[in-house]
């Protein structure tokens, strides 16, 4: 198979992102706002919308997501948290059917010089989500043990351990004692996976992207299926980083 040209000049954006560390204020980056927009900016969008038009191979969700809705802005709100650096010294998306709304099972992909990662799951399901998804496991029947066999799938390996923030008591109306208690007490259901500056070089970043897409995908589909959609306009958003 032929290796996609990546929009997206890794080198180019890791030097405007080291850059940015070195000098988080307004007055460097309007200095270097035609490289923002011209050579990073709209690279980093077409990346997204391509792996979510790959990603719908495997999670047919991602095709009916605004792409623009799932980018989050490299401008941090200062409004009401004054001591934030004015800008976030690296890319990030999270790829749902509910743009940048974790409360929907989807896909993060964070680039940065020296901290790319990308992680799959559900991050703030709400309640009747989170109930739903604690009741699946209480119930330890069919689609619990579907989920084993998916952490257990080759793929998944280098995705774990599972990231489940746990409550420090068990959900008031589930048992106290239980084979999986760690999954019913669970706040989030997260998988990670860090990626190495060399890794993204080699491969590209596009590929390392997809690929983890790929591997997560029927962790992500399960999450998806035992939960109840959030009762909101998915792309009624906030911009708070993931």
């Amino acid at each position: 198979m032929a290796k996609v040209k990546d929009p997206l000049d890794l080198q180019v954006a890791f030097r405007f992102l080291r850059g940015l560390k070195r000098n988080n204020d307004r007055t460097w980056f309007h200095a270097h706002r035609e490289a923002w927009d011209e050579h990073i900016r709209h690279g980093w969008e077409d990346m997204v919308t391509m792996l979510m038009l790959a990603g719908a191979q495997v999670d047919d969700r991602l095709g009916h997501a605004d792409p623009r809705a799932c980018l989050f802005r490299i401008a941090n709100d200062t409004r009401f948290h004054k001591q934030r650096d004015p800008y976030k010294p690296w890319l990030s998306a999270w790829m749902s059917p509910g743009g940048k709304n974790g409360a929907f099972a989807g896909y993060y992909i964070h680039l940065a010089p020296g901290a790319t990662h990308f992680s799959a799951g559900i991050y703030v399901p709400v309640k009747p989500a989170l109930h739903a998804l604690r009741s699946a496991f209480a119930e330890d029947g069919k689609d619990a043990r579907a989920f084993d066999r998916i952490l257990a799938a080759r793929a998944m390996q280098p995705y774990l351990p599972l990231d489940t923030e746990p409550l420090r008591v068990t959900p008031r109306g589930f048992p106290k004692q239980h084979r999986r208690l760690p999954l019913i007490r669970a706040r989030n259901y997260l998988v990670r996976r860090d990626v190495p500056d060399r890794e993204l070089l080699d491969g590209g970043a596009f590929a390392v992207f997809r690929d983890a897409i790929r591997a997560t995908a029927p962790f992500v589909r399960w999450l998806d299926a035992h939960t109840i959609a959030p009762d909101q306009d998915p792309f009624d958003l906030g911009d708070e980083e993931f």
